[in-house]
């Protein structure tokens, strides 16, 4: 009877000390949910934008926006050269758009987004857009080919094409 008093005591420790310890999804900052998602350091610009958002951003103020989806490994790559890129321009907010999240409610706000930012459904994710007096002033997107592979001359090219492109508006 002693050990399963011990055995009981033991395990509500553990799952008590377990749960303390681990942050729930809701309460991870969007760095820290991007950090998780695209498998890069936690102290990154990257704030989540909802098309609402995203439409909001066209109202006068200068901003970028990266175009992603976690689930692209060409997007993965592409969200590690711009956070470096970032870090070393001391951008402190970039906002993060899935386009690909509400492909399928392919409502009003969602084409009003995609024309707005001229991206059709053909354009190959990532891509990063300056905004700025409600108009898009210029946007990089990473062309794949057949032949492309993530390497490092491959993760230099497209850092020094974001640090281009950041480094012309700021």
């Amino acid at each position: 009877m002693k050990k399963v008093v011990i055995l009981i005591v033991f395990c509500s420790l553990l799952f008590l000390i377990s749960g303390c310890s681990v942050k729930k999804t809701a309460e991870l900052s969007d760095a820290e949910k991007f950090a998780n998602e695209y498998s890069i350091s936690k102290s990154n610009p990257f704030h989540y934008a909802d098309v609402s958002e995203v439409l909001r951003l066209f109202d006068n103020q200068f901003c970028i926006l990266f175009l992603g989806n976690s689930d692209c490994e060409w997007s993965a790559f592409g969200a590690k050269a711009l956070n470096s890129a970032l870090k070393k321009e001391n951008i402190s907010k970039v906002y993060y758009f899935n386009p690909d999240s509400i492909t399928h409610k392919k409502n009003k706000k969602y084409e009003e987004v995609m024309d707005l930012l001229n991206i059709d459904e053909d354009t190959s994710l990532p891509v990063v857009c300056v905004i700025n007096q409600g108009k898009v002033i210029d946007c990089v997107s990473y062309s794949v080919h057949e032949d492309s592979t993530i390497n490092q001359e491959t993760t230099k090219q497209l850092e020094d094409e974001y640090l281009n492109l950041i480094s012309q508006y700021i």
